[in-house]
């Protein structure tokens, strides 16, 4: 599955230009550390050929020069390499000598997780009355997910669905929204939801959606 969610971009002129207008736009770049921490700086100069000067961090920040998975955030796309971190003191680098890494627009929406990937969700709420069934996750996005779930209840168009979801060692959060979609497979309902937007909670989402990249990313890169 996660060959198809990242399309590589070698060392070559297409990178290059990237590489500029992550500078010119001052893109968001994320660092992740091994020990799940993430450290969010913004690109100030491309030096060619592998340097990205980053602003330079207020608190937090690396005191090591391994690599490290590191996510750029431009024009709505997002991108992942893996790249050497340099802290001179006064100035702060990532050093990216391999390809880049897009995420297919197809899996920039919805971002299809493994089958045997930790997450728990509960419907404990539907069109306003009480319940407990247990959902498999599909897929998730800032703004909704897929679910699947035993036959049963009927899921129709428009139903509001509070859900909790619990991914992987994350700490519990609640959504509500709207069902947009159902459809019937073997013994199992597919519905997607829509989350809703005044009481979803977004900075959560993102941050949960940017993790679960980065965190396949690792993975998948280690193993290529």
């Amino acid at each position: 599955m996660d060959q198809k969610i990242f399309q590589m971009i070698p060392r070559s002129a297409e990178r290059d230009q990237l590489l500029s207008e992550f500078a010119n736009q001052q893109s968001d770049l994320f660092i992740k550390f091994t020990d799940q921490k993430t450290l969010l700086t913004k690109v100030k100069k491309w030096i060619p050929p592998f340097k990205l000067q980053l602003t330079y961090p207020i608190s937090m920040r690396p005191l090591t020069q391994e690599q490290l998975s590191i996510q750029i955030n431009h024009n709505g796309d997002r991108f992942f390499s893996q790249a050497f971190v340099l802290d001179t003191g006064t100035e702060f680098f990532v050093v990216i000598e391999g390809p880049l890494y897009k995420v297919q627009r197809r899996q920039s929406f919805r971002l299809r997780l493994p089958a045997n990937y930790p997450a728990h969700v509960q419907v404990f709420e539907l069109n306003g009355h009480r319940m407990s069934e247990q959902a498999k996750l599909v897929d998730i996005s800032e703004g909704g997910c897929s679910l699947k779930i035993s036959q049963g209840i009927k899921w129709d168009m428009g139903s509001h669905i509070g859900l909790k979801l619990k991914i992987g060692a994350r700490a519990e959060f609640i959504e509500y929204g709207h069902v947009r979609f159902s459809k019937a497979t073997k013994n199992e309902f597919e519905f997607g939801v829509q989350f809703l937007k005044e009481t979803g909670s977004s900075p959560e989402l993102f941050n949960l959606v940017r993790e679960l990249y980065a965190e396949l990313f690792s993975k998948w890169f280690r193993r290529k």
